[in-house]
């Protein structure tokens, strides 16, 4: 009873992380399974890379971005965007930004997986068949890519509960 209401909300921080970065990763691992073979190396690379270096140092990187005087601020004002610097930093959409930074790859690299292994002919057979394209993605490419969809969702939900530096820093 006496830590109920924060594990609550730690499953709540969780569950809408792992949904935003579903949102995010499914598209990027489209992206790289479906582009040309040479750039794919790089793009996988490119969605890796930010795990090398420190976890501490990217969330002080994000610290810096998202002050009132950082990077994000700065460039709004130049743009004429906003008039005044917005308060990000210390609130819930800067710990959602820090999570979903820090675990989208481990949601997109089981979905690549997924993707990559697909029968493409039953895609083919769908279209040819009269399904229209959005059709054909939610009933046939969703549900052969739903083992990447499940295990990217545990690798991000599962540490996200337990994640206590992003929130206390951001």
């Amino acid at each position: 009873p006496l830590y109920f209401d924060a594990y609550l909300q730690s499953l709540q921080v969780a569950a809408i992380s792992t949904f935003c970065c579903l949102l995010i990763g499914y598209p990027l691992a489209w992206a790289v399974a479906h582009s040309k073979p040479s750039t794919r190396n790089i793009l996988l690379l490119l969605v890796i890379l930010p795990s090398w270096t420190s976890f501490l140092i990217r969330v002080y990187a994000w610290m810096g971005i998202l002050k009132n005087n950082g990077v994000l601020n700065n460039f709004l004002l130049w743009l004429g965007v906003i008039d005044q610097p917005l308060t990000i930093l210390h609130t819930n959409l800067a710990v959602y930004i820090g999570i979903v930074y820090a675990y989208v790859p481990f949601m997109v690299l089981p979905i690549y997986t997924a993707l990559i292994r697909i029968d493409y002919s039953l895609v083919e057979a769908a279209l040819d068949l009269g399904a229209r394209p959005l059709k054909t993605f939610f009933t046939v490419i969703v549900p052969l890519t739903k083992g990447g969809i499940i295990a990217g969702s545990m690798l991000v939900f599962i540490p996200a509960v337990g994640e206590f530096v992003i929130p206390e820093l951001l």
